[in-house]
């Protein structure tokens, strides 16, 4: 090679050093375009769109750390953003700066005040290669402060998560609290421990903690767990089986009535609606509140559905009494209950019960009833409910009736 030719040569090389040099004092000096090459970097790993319109700030020694606000991410071409967030902070290793083909890792996210549109964001998991196994990587965890999710008819608000770390294959760890709004005033705070054995599809996992059910004019108060193995596919979300168990108590005026309260079952989770069909229930109460244990289904969207059928262990005594043959306190009683209405049990509930060939049939709302067996004032002697009970036979003081039918409808 001649001296003209290495001299070329240096000269060319010292160019794009010159130049190379120029463009990482250009980022440095602005940090959007710093946010930008790392939102697009991200956002190319998971096939979103991620902008900040806000201020950002960064950091490049040691781990790469980036701050940014007022931030949207969306699907590529959809009209509704997935999540939008007052800030954002992300640090992350070089390594996926470099290279974007490899499985998403993270050092530590931090949210403040995210919004997320669940509707946005199961079209884009649909969109996502089945399978992939690309569960991001957090070495230092993740912290949500004043989170938001909006679904179909629901929300939850004041959300506050925070975990650890997480890992394909490691177990986790995390806790949870806010506020689940169902129908204004119905809502529910929670508080909760959320623990997997590994961070994959069909892990067990467990979730420990206290929730509140409170409808403006009586609260529920509950401790509760729920286990089972977690499983995801093509936008359903299943726990197969459920193991729910809560120990509660209903708080409504000078009133409080403690039970527990079991459900075991394959839970289903898709578009917002919840199911577990067929579901075991097990109920244990004192008082008005019945020991039962039943099977059938339950539902949950906009509107609440049960159906089951089982055994009541015992009539209960502060109910009002059953008239022979149905009375037999202390023989099991087989009953069933169907309701389709609001998630807060204020529509009315059928509820029908047998023995032998003796039949009751009753409409009723329960927030009524309960009012009605806590008033010492109660004006009628009857409980507020349309009931049919009809008997071949009934054994009176003094006598025997026979064909009996006893209707009752509620006060005007």
């Amino acid at each position: 090679m001649t001296r003209r030719r290495v001299a070329a040569w240096l000269a060319g090389t010292l160019a794009l050093l010159l130049l190379a040099a120029a463009i990482v004092l250009s980022l440095l000096a602005q940090p959007q375009r710093l946010s930008r090459l790392a939102l697009d970097t991200v956002g190319g790993i998971l096939g979103l769109e991620i902008s900040a319109s806000g201020e950002a700030r960064y950091r490049l020694r040691g781990t790469p750390m980036l701050e940014v606000r007022d931030v949207v991410a969306r699907q590529p071409g959809a009209a509704t953003p997935l999540l939008r967030a007052e800030r954002v902070f992300l640090s992350l290793p070089w390594s996926t700066l470099r290279n974007r083909a490899a499985p998403l890792e993270l050092d530590r996210i931090e949210l403040d005040a995210p919004r997320l549109d669940v509707a946005a964001l199961t079209a884009w998991l649909a969109t996502r290669p089945p399978g992939d196994g690309r569960i991001p990587t957090l070495r230092n965890g993740l912290l949500v402060n004043d989170g938001r999710i909006d679904g179909d008819g629901w929300h939850v608000e004041a959300l506050g998560l925070s975990l650890d770390a997480l890992r394909a294959g490691a177990p986790l760890a995390a806790k949870a609290r806010g506020r689940l709004v169902l129908a204004p005033p119905t809502a529910v705070q929670f508080d909760l421990r959320i623990a997997a054995e590994r961070v994959e599809n069909g892990s067990g996992a467990a979730v420990t903690g206290r929730a509140t059910l409170d409808n403006g004019s009586w609260r529920l108060p509950a401790y509760v767990t729920a286990s089972g193995p977690l499983r995801y596919d093509a936008g359903t979300l299943r726990v197969q089986p459920l193991r729910f168990g809560a120990s509660a108590r209903y708080d409504g005026g000078d009133s409080a009535l403690p039970f527990t309260l079991g459900l075991h079952g394959p839970l289903r989770l898709r578009n917002g609606a919840w199911s577990l069909a067929p579901a075991d229930v097990v109920l244990q109460g004192e008082g008005v509140v019945p020991t039962l244990d039943a099977r059938g289904r339950i539902a949950l969207s906009r509107a609440l559905l049960l159906e089951l059928s089982g055994r009541m262990a015992a009539w209960p005594q502060a109910w009002p009494a059953l008239p022979p043959p149905l009375d037999a306190p202390d023989t099991p009683l087989p009953f069933s209950i169907a309701y389709a209405g609001k998630a807060t049990l204020g529509d009315p509930v059928a509820v029908q019960l047998a023995r032998g060939d003796a039949r009751a049939e009753a409409v009723l709302r329960i927030a009524e009833i309960l009012a009605w067996s806590q008033s010492a004032a109660d004006d009628s002697p009857l409980p507020p409910l349309r009931a049919r009970a009809t008997a071949p036979r009934i054994e009176v003081p003094g006598g025997v009736l026979e064909g009996v039918e006893v209707t009752i409808e509620e006060s005007p």
